[in-house]
């Protein structure tokens, strides 16, 4: 079994990357993040065909990526996302739903019209940019408060009663 993920973008900007930017900076933290992306992620678990049938997927099926308003791109461990400026820190915290119908519909859907798909999980990859001079442990314990809502003036991205949160490696 062979396991793939993909990041999907919006090409202009995101709105609910910009409102949460937004947020934060109205919350006055003493170091909130110079930079903020979303993206959605698509976790596939394939038999057989590798990125070929992922490629596939992804042109066949615009519900995963409309190729007139998103991009994507294979992701790869600690390399940047496009767009990331090299000069600051980042931080990947991913939200997925405990109880997900959207990759279970999607990998019921693949595995009927014959893709060799085990499983697809999607969830949201939420990537912070810090000042590089920020500790890495601080950057991350950031990162982490902003994303999972523990009361009303916490957290904006998660909720721990239906989410699960994680940081992106």
């Amino acid at each position: 079994m062979e396991s793939i993920q993909i990041a999907v973008r919006l090409k202009t900007p995101d709105p609910q990357a910009v409102t949460a930017l937004n947020t934060i900076k109205a919350m006055r933290l003493q170091l909130p993040p110079i930079k903020l992306q979303r993206h959605e992620l698509w976790d596939f678990e394939l038999h057989s065909g590798g990125r070929e049938v992922v490629s596939e997927l992804v042109g066949h099926f615009t519900d995963i990526v409309n190729p007139n308003k998103q991009f994507w791109f294979f992701t790869e461990k600690e390399v940047l996302l496009p767009g990331e400026n090299p000069e600051l820190q980042w931080v990947g915290v991913v939200v997925r739903d405990h109880t997900d119908s959207v990759s279970k519909n999607w990998t019921d859907l693949l595995k009927r019209r014959g893709f060799p798909v085990d499983s697809l999980r999607f969830s949201v990859l939420w990537r912070f940019g810090y000042l590089k001079d920020t500790d890495e442990a601080l950057a991350k314990k950031m990162a982490l408060d902003l994303s999972v809502s523990d009361t009303r003036e916490d957290g904006l991205f998660s909720n721990p009663v239906s989410q699960e949160v994680a940081f992106w490696i």
